[in-house]
């Protein structure tokens, strides 16, 4: 349904006009002429987008989706369970979210429809689960299911910002401590070893030539900085370029299959969360292949897709050298001669997240002590460097 705005003459004769909701301009006209007033012009309104992109955190929408479920669970009808929980929300974007949601589903319009004007807090596979939902007359199981994906994906989420705090908070206190010795410090020793007219070692040398590089060209370093991570950024943004990084990525030790693993979870959470709203298979797999983040499973998802609309079940539709972790065909064939192919996708997914976290964990633990080496390493270095023509310097002394 669409926004007009319309001009007319009412049974007094006097000029009103008014907004109304419909799907056409002659549906316009017909309802004017319904209330026994001449309309004098109709026109379609420009919809108003300004809150179309707006997200509601996990800790707001999980629990919404809960009370949601259990009114309607409850026998409460759609748009009377909208309105209670509009008015005991206090003003924000959710608030927003729900007096739009419920305005639409009062005229009579599906929820989903009126959920997918939100377009990035109600993506295609999250508001196709509530159409199944509707459709088959299982609202309340759809709303279930989705309050435990996506608090599923925030924890998954989670876990992965938090493992890669600690790496990120050291090599920035590292690299902030290598340029200020550098920039700030090694000039001075510089100057105070030149004045002695000491003969430097080696290390020293090639300590004062670095600073000295350093803090001629920083202007080009930091240039250098800023468009590495523009390219990085747009490179995100190319298929192209996406596909040599996942290709690249998959093998590196740890973490090419530490982000397969992600992928696969990713992959597998979608499909079946469609796959138990009563999405055709075909269709789960082309969301699924589109939401797993690894271009190379993604590829290999769409030819498996393929296969399977000419009839292959879906374990024998994968490629013969896939990409996906050796327990994915085990359970997908489990599944399918089972007919719980949702059952599996669920154990893929648990196994996958679990696996997943291992893997992060094992990354730590290597790489804790590896940044702590590196860095003892660069600042034992320097400070060696100081030292050594100190040492030279008061050898000298004692000598005479």
């Amino acid at each position: 349904m669409s926004a007009f705005a319309a001009t007319y003459i009412d049974a007094a004769g006097r000029r009103r006009s008014g907004r109304f909701e419909a799907t056409s301009t002659e549906q316009v006209l017909l309802l004017l002429r319904s209330k026994a007033v001449w309309p004098v012009s109709v026109r379609q309104l420009k919809p108003n987008r300004r809150h179309a992109g707006l997200t509601i955190p996990p800790g707001e929408f999980v629990p919404f989706l809960h009370q949601f479920e259990l009114q309607v669970r409850a026998g409460v009808t759609a748009d009377v369970a909208l309105a209670q929980l509009a008015e005991d929300t206090p003003p924000g974007n959710l608030r927003i979210l729900l007096d739009h949601i419920h305005g639409h589903v009062a005229q009579g319009r599906p929820i989903h429809e009126a959920c997918r004007y939100f377009h990035r807090q109600f993506p295609p596979h999250l508001a196709a689960v509530i159409a199944a939902g509707e459709a088959s007359a299982q609202l309340p199981e759809a709303l279930r299911a989705l309050a435990v994906h996506l608090t599923g994906v925030e924890e998954l989420r989670r876990t992965t910002r938090r493992a890669l705090i600690y790496p990120l908070l050291v090599l920035s206190a590292t690299t902030g401590l290598i340029a200020f010795l550098l920039g700030g410090v090694v000039p001075q020793f510089s100057e105070v070893f030149t004045s002695l007219s000491l003969k430097l070692p080696l290390l020293t040398i090639v300590l004062i030539d670095a600073s000295t590089w350093v803090r001629g060209a920083w202007p080009v370093l930091l240039a250098g900085g800023v468009v590495g991570f523009l390219g990085l950024v747009g490179a995100a943004r190319s298929e192209k370029l996406r596909a040599v990084r996942d290709r690249l990525f998959m093998h590196v030790p740890i973490l090419g299959e530490t982000v397969r693993l992600l992928a696969t979870a990713r992959f597998s959470a979608h499909c079946r969360l469609l796959h138990d709203a009563g999405v055709p298979l075909l269709d789960a797999l082309k969301t699924g292949a589109e939401l797993t983040g690894h271009s190379v499973l993604a590829d290999q998802l769409r030819h498996a897709r393929n296969a399977v609309a000419m009839g292959k079940p879906l374990h024998q539709a994968l490629p013969k050298n896939h990409a996906f972790p050796s327990f994915v065909v085990p359970a997908l064939r489990a599944g399918e001669t089972t007919g719980q192919l949702g059952t599996a996708l669920h154990h893929i997914e648990d196994y996958a997240t679990r696996r997943a976290r291992d893997r992060l964990a094992t990354a730590l633990t290597f790489l804790e002590p590896t940044i702590l080496g590196l860095l003892a390493t660069v600042v034992g270095a320097i400070a060696l460097s100081f030292f050594l023509p100190l040492l030279s310097l008061l050898g000298g002394i004692n000598a005479r």
